[in-house]
Formats: C-alpha cells, sequence, structure tokens
C-alpha cells in the first residue's frame, strides 16, 4: 500500500515545476514513513531573528556615511599613515647637528694629576664641526618627503572610496533583502492558514491527498528559499556592523525613501564628462602621478648628491702649537673623482621610466573601468524604466483574489499555486531589478571617485 501511494504522488509531481517536484518527493518520502495521513502542517517562523528593539539602528545612506567615516577603524588607522608622513616632511627640514671634538691627556706625569684641566701647562684640544649640504640637498629632501605626504593622502581617499561602494552595495543589498523577505513572510503565513484548513477538510475527507500535498510542498520550498535568504542578511548585517564600526548585537535597518532611488538617473551624464570626473577624483589614479612626481624628484636629489658637501671647521688647542692658545679654522670636502653617483643616478633615470609606463597603463585602466560602468548603467536603467511600477500593485491585488476564490475552490491547486508562484517571482524580481540599479549607479560612483549625480 505503501508503494503505490509513493508512485501515485511521484506522477502527480510531473504537472509541477521542478523545485517543486523535488521539494515534493522529500517531502513523500518523510511522510510515508510517519503516516502521511496523520502529518501535521509545519508550524514555521516567519518572524525576523531581530535583537530586541532598543538595539535596532535605523540608518539613512547619508547617516551611514557620517557614521563610517567617522568610526570605522580601518579609514582612522589609514588617515594617521598622513599624519606619519607629516612628520617626515619636519624631519626632512632639519639641518645636521654640529660635531665637537674634545681632547685632553689623561693623566700628567710631571705632577701626578689625573685629567689635569687646570693645569696651565697641560694641553687640551677643542674642534667644532658642522657640515653644510650643498646643491640644495635638503629641499630637495623635503619635496621628496611632501610627496611622500600626497602619496598617503591618496592612499587614503582610495581607501576611503572603496569601502564607501562597499558600504552602498551592502546597505541596498540589505534593504532589498528585507523587502524580499517580507514577501515570503507575507506568503508563507499565507499558505500556512490554506495548508492548516485543508488539513481540516482532508481530515473530514473533503479534499483530496494531492491537493494537500503540493500545498506543503510549495510551502516547504518557500521555507527553505527563505531560510537561505536570511543567510544573506546575517552577512550583510555582519558586514555593516565592520564598516560602521557598531556593537555586533546591533541589527542595522536600512532606511531608504522612495524619492531617493528615483532622484538619480545615469541618462542624465555623458561619457566624456565622467572621464573628466575621474581625471580629477580618481585617486589610485592621482597616487601613480605622484609616483611619477616623486621619481623625477629622487633624480634631480641623486644628481645633487654627485655633488660633495662642505665641513666647517674651529679648532683651538692650549700647548700643542708654537704658541700656547692656538686658534685655527678649517674647511674639508671630498673630490668627487671615482664615485660621482653615477649608478644611482642611472637607477633613478629607469625608475622613471617604468613609473610613466605605469601611469600610462592605470589611466587606460581608468578610461576603461568609467566605460565598462557607464554601458553597465544605461542598460540597467533602460531595463528598470521599461518596467511598469503599477505591474506589481495589480498583481498583488490579483494575487488576494486567487486566494479567496481558491479558498471558495472556485480554481484548483494547480492554478493557485502558479498564480502563487508567479507573484513571488515578480515581487523576488522588481527587488533585485532595483537593487541592480542602485549597484549599476554606485558603480559608475566608484568609477569615477566621486558621486556624478551630485556634481
Amino acid at each position: 500500500m505503501s508503494t503505490t501511494l509513493f508512485n501515485m504522488i511521484l506522477q502527480l509531481t510531473s504537472v509541477l515545476f521542478s523545485p517543486i517536484r523535488t521539494a515534493l518527493t522529500v517531502w513523500a518520502v518523510l511522510s510515508l514513513s510517519t503516516g502521511f495521513a496523520n502529518a501535521q502542517t509545519p508550524v514555521i517562523n516567519t518572524n525576523t531573528p531581530t535583537v530586541p528593539a532598543s538595539d535596532t539602528l535605523r540608518l539613512t545612506l547619508a547617516q551611514a556615511d557620517e557614521q563610517f567615516k567617522a568610526h570605522n577603524l580601518t579609514v582612522l588607522a589609514t588617515q594617521l599613515g598622513i599624519r606619519e608622513n607629516q612628520a617626515y616632511e619636519i624631519q626632512s627640514q632639519l639641518r645636521i647637528n654640529p660635531a665637537i671634538y674634545v681632547e685632553t691627556m689623561p693623566y700628567n706625569q710631571q705632577t701626578r694629576e689625573v685629567l689635569p684641566f687646570r693645569q696651565s701647562n697641560a694641553q687640551q684640544v677643542v674642534q667644532v664641526q658642522q657640515l653644510i649640504r650643498l646643491a640644495g640637498k635638503r629641499n630637495k629632501q623635503l619635496a621628496i618627503a611632501r610627496t611622500s605626504t600626497e602619496l598617503a593622502s591618496d592612499r587614503f581617499y582610495d581607501l576611503l572610496r572603496t569601502l564607501t561602494y562597499q558600504l552602498h552595495t551592502t546597505f541596498y543589498d540589505l534593504y532589498y533583502a528585507r523587502q524580499t523577505l517580507t514577501v515570503y513572510n507575507q506568503e508563507i503565513t499565507t499558505l500556512q492558514q490554506t495548508v492548516a484548513l485543508y488539513q481540516q477538510q482532508y481530515d473530514k475527507g473533503n479534499v483530496p491527498l494531492k491537493d494537500l500535498t503540493r500545498l506543503k510542498a510549495y510551502l516547504f520550498s518557500l521555507t527553505t528559499e527563505r531560510q537561505q535568504l536570511l543567510r544573506r542578511i546575517i552577512d550583510d548585517q555582519a558586514d555593516l556592523i565592520v564598516l560602521l564600526n557598531t556593537s555586533p548585537s546591533t541589527a542595522i535597518q536600512p532606511v531608504v525613501a522612495p524619492e531617493a532611488i528615483n532622484r538619480f538617473t545615469v541618462n542624465s551624464l555623458t561619457i566624456n564628462n565622467l572621464f573628466q570626473l575621474a581625471e580629477q577624483h580618481r585617486f589610485d589614479l592621482k597616487g601613480y602621478r605622484d609616483q611619477a612626481k616623486q621619481e623625477q624628484q629622487n633624480l634631480t636629489l641623486q644628481k645633487a648628491m654627485a655633488v660633495p658637501d662642505l665641513t666647517l671647521q674651529g679648532t683651538y688647542d692650549r700647548n700643542g702649537s708654537y704658541i700656547p692658545n692656538y686658534f685655527g679654522v678649517g674647511i674639508g670636502i671630498s673630490l668627487p673623482v671615482l664615485n660621482k653617483n653615477q649608478g644611482n643616478i642611472q637607477a633613478a633615470k629607469i625608475r622613471i621610466q617604468s613609473s610613466q609606463q605605469l601611469l600610462n597603463a592605470y589611466n587606460l585602466q581608468v578610461d576603461s573601468d568609467v566605460e565598462r560602468a557607464y554601458t553597465k548603467a544605461l542598460q540597467t536603467e533602460q531595463l528598470f524604466q521599461t518596467f511598469d511600477q503599477r505591474f506589481n500593485d495589480d498583481f498583488g491585488r490579483l494575487i488576494d483574489g486567487v486566494t479567496t476564490n481558491y479558498k471558495k475552490q472556485n480554481i484548483d491547486v494547480v492554478e493557485f499555486l502558479d498564480f502563487f508562484d508567479s507573484y513571488k517571482s515578480s515581487q523576488l524580481q522588481f527587488a533585485q531589478l532595483q537593487n541592480d540599479r542602485m549597484h549599476s549607479l554606485e558603480e559608475v560612483s566608484f568609477a569615477v571617485g566621486t558621486n556624478p549625480f551630485q556634481n
């Protein structure tokens, strides 16, 4: 008897979609092992697992940006790198300290005194030296240090651009995932009520087993999909918590006003304007330009290093010369005969060529990024504009009528589930379309390094 019932159920699944058929098979196997006729309607919790209301943080995108810039630990740490390089600028401006040399006899054999400083006949020598850097070496080192600060600033703003893009896309992912979760919760709640009603009617022998089986199988499929969505929501929550540096127990509730979604459109932009914005605001590209600039500064410094530095010296010698108190001044300089810093100069010239090639390559990469992001945004915007947003509202009213007519048995279970699945698919696809549109706009902003819709 059990085998006959199992074969009958498998034949019934041929009229359903493959996902429903798979879920039904699993459900049938479980039901046969426990007695399907006495099976109870599964109890499914349709409430989103959240922390207490006091730990829920409602944020608009602008508020999230403010908290991100003020509290993100990676941003704060990278910002300190700018101050570190500014300290190196101060160090590069400092002049070389003078050197002092003192010489005296340790022991006077005639008077048998140790360190006889006060003996008028003891010899003492005092020398003071000062190194004078020539060819503007100090100013050239300062220029390199200032460019290093600019590079640190470039790294900071590029990190800010990257993390802001991650923040915005994750923000919209979480927002539309929650919108999708609402659709699942509504469908599961409605279907649970319907299954409970049909379970009662089945127990009374008023409805066939195949209808109840279809309903339970579809309910099982919805529950599985909802569970996968909840996993995505948990991941997005965790990413936002790290980006905003907030408590892990906080539930972040994105707030998006409808007018904010339709406020900006890529149709108002031109590709040439985007190229210009990227040239000005892509700090990773600016970093390559600053690197090439620093290599040129390094060549200037290496050429200056070929010029030897000057040493000035003053000497006082008591009782060590032809007069009791000898004062002398001296000057010293190395002769650039063998070492003219040729190797470092040649290496600096090669580094200039290399940095210029890298700059040209990355400039091409930035233009490609802008072109790709703009094209994808246009395609997504075109698809979004062709979608009739009243469709979902009309479909929502239609599914309410379908549910009522099904309970009155004016339509069969196949038509009911077909409408139900179509409604779910349309809601999910529309939410995904809106999310894709916002992602494409954020990708344009990411590609040009600034928000082009506010310029």
